[in-house]
């Protein structure tokens, strides 16, 4: 495979995840509710090298006073321990959609990815039309 479609393939889904993850994120900063928990347990994730992320499971209580406990889709490694408590951020609609209430992870984190697919998308760009020759 071309070196220049590979690039373009990373970087569309780069692109793909910012602007899903930028939507999420503010749709539950207009929208969501925040709320107290504790993390319950952690789900580890192991990957193909050895290594793995741990995703927790938190438990908290909605304004109508349901339980929701959820794993969230942000892991960590090392593993939070049990116990600690997080400020999330959910949405009243559907509680089991849920994040840390964090400044990185829901608006910072998003726009990174979304810049790198748009940079990548023009370095192809330029590649394919012999601005720039980078690649062999």
């Amino acid at each position: 495979m071309p070196p220049e479609l590979t690039i373009l393939f990373i970087s569309a889904g780069f692109l793909i995840l910012g602007v899903y993850f930028w939507q999420k994120g503010n749709h539950l900063l207009k929208n969501g509710k925040k709320a107290e928990a504790i993390v319950f347990s952690n789900n580890f994730e192991a990957s193909h090298n050895g290594g793995g992320v741990y995703y927790p499971v938190v438990r908290f209580l909605t304004d109508k006073q349901e339980w929701i406990t959820q794993e969230l889709s942000v892991g960590t490694s090392p593993k939070k321990r049990e116990g600690t408590k997080l400020q999330v951020i959910y949405d009243p609609e559907n509680p089991t959609d849920v994040q840390i209430n964090s400044t990185f992870v829901l608006e910072i984190l998003p726009r990174i990815f979304t810049a790198l697919g748009v940079m990548g998308a023009v370095f192809v760009t330029l590649e394919i039309l012999d601005v720039i020759n980078i690649l062999p």
